[in-house]
């Protein structure tokens, strides 16, 4: 497993126990990483900062 999948594997983990805290916090930096290395419009870092959003969204919930 390359390392992007491993990261996103670990901030669905914590989305999937309900630490949304965390799991944004991880979507996210992983999301700057992507784009760091990858470029801006790289879909995995825009389906890293949807994950972010996702998390973001069940915390206010």
């Amino acid at each position: 497993m390359d390392e992007i999948a491993r990261r996103m594997a670990e901030a669905e983990h914590a989305e999937t126990e309900e630490d949304y805290r965390e799991a944004a916090h991880l979507y996210l930096r992983l999301g700057k990483d992507i784009q760091a290395q990858h470029g801006r419009f790289d879909p995995r870092a825009l389906a890293a900062f949807e994950g972010m959003a996702r998390s973001n969204g069940k915390r206010t919930a």
